[in-house]
């Protein structure tokens, strides 16, 4: 059971990850909350991914303000 809930939480936060990606090209497409999600979806499924995401040049500092600021 345990597997099937990180499987889940890892496909989320890839989907919600490519989502995130492409609204920064599409102005209708909110980039922001969907990386929130894909690194709280990422937090409780892969450290390594989790890390990844923190640390992207581009795509962290979004989720570092909202740490930081709310």
């Amino acid at each position: 059971m345990r597997n099937v809930k990180k499987l889940f939480l890892l496909t989320l936060g890839f989907l919600s990850l490519a989502l995130g990606i492409i609204g920064i090209f599409l102005p209708l497409l909110p980039t922001t909350p969907f990386l929130l999600l894909s690194a709280f979806c990422f937090a409780r499924s892969s450290a390594r991914f989790h890390g990844w995401l923190m640390s992207h040049p581009v795509l962290s500092p979004p989720l570092k303000d909202w740490q930081e600021r709310g």
